[in-house]
């Protein structure tokens, strides 16, 4: 099976107030798999999961992606990894006073040259890639519509299009249903792992719900106390899942 991401002997200590998140963490993620990193607030799941792209650098190891080291990469190699590198946050992240459709476009920005991404010109192809998305998540009647009017869900699922507008390998998605009631968790959730199985996504995803977790990953990798934990299928045990999470 092919290793997508490759993650080695990987510490980070932020230097404000020199506070240890994790270290020595070992994990390696194949095509394909939907891994959730589950833990207690505070236990290091976003950092870990914001190394993949580098939007935190990590003091030490290596986090192979595609075979090359997000840690050790220039800025210009990691730009040309993130844009198969799609990511949705947990406070959505959208331009609240543009249109839906436009805050999807911003996801083809990675296609684009320096003067068009400048500029904001979009070609018919990166519309339509745009507006399929938009489809795929069931929102093009509200293409036109700001996103500021829109509800929470709604707003995710923006989030999600403007993602896949990127055509990404990988997904990283930070506690992407924190902030929806429980029917809506089920739902995006349900949303981001039919995308991904259809398109061959690799996915990891960060989550507080052991329940969640359970459903809709392939293996929980638990953060708490600075280490990390993998559990196979099979291994979803209450016992397992309280080393890794707590009560």
């Amino acid at each position: 099976m092919e290793t997508v991401i490759s993650i080695r002997d990987l510490s980070h200590t932020y230097k404000r107030g020199n506070l240890r998140v994790f270290k020595k963490v070992n994990l390696d993620i194949h095509a394909g798999e939907r891994i959730v990193l589950l833990g207690p607030s505070g236990a290091g799941k976003s950092t870990l999961l914001r190394c993949v792209n580098r939007l935190v650098k990590a003091s030490s190891g290596s986090v192979e992606v595609f075979g090359t080291d997000m840690v050790t990469a220039s800025l210009r190699e990691v730009r040309k990894i993130r844009c198969d590198v799609g990511m949705v946050f947990q406070g959505f992240n959208l331009i609240e006073r543009i249109t839906v459709l436009d805050n999807v476009l911003i996801g083809r920005l990675g296609y684009l040259s320096t003067l068009r991404s400048v500029m904001g010109f979009y070609q018919k192809n990166d519309i339509a890639e745009a507006m399929q998305a938009l489809e795929r998540v069931g929102l093009t009647d509200f293409a036109q519509q700001l996103a500021m009017n829109l509800s929470g869900g709604q707003r995710q699922r923006v989030a999600i299009a403007r993602a896949l507008a990127q055509r990404p390998k990988v997904l990283l998605a930070d506690e992407p249903v924190s902030n929806l009631d429980p029917i809506l968790e089920l739902e995006i959730l349900g949303l981001l792992k039919s995308l991904c199985e259809e398109d061959g996504i690799t996915s990891i995803t960060c989550l507080h719900s052991v329940e969640l977790a359970q459903e809709f990953s392939t293996r929980i990798v638990g953060i708490r106390d600075e280490k990390a934990t993998v559990l196979e299928p099979g291994e979803f045990t209450p016992e397992k899942l309280h080393q890794v999470y707590g009560a």
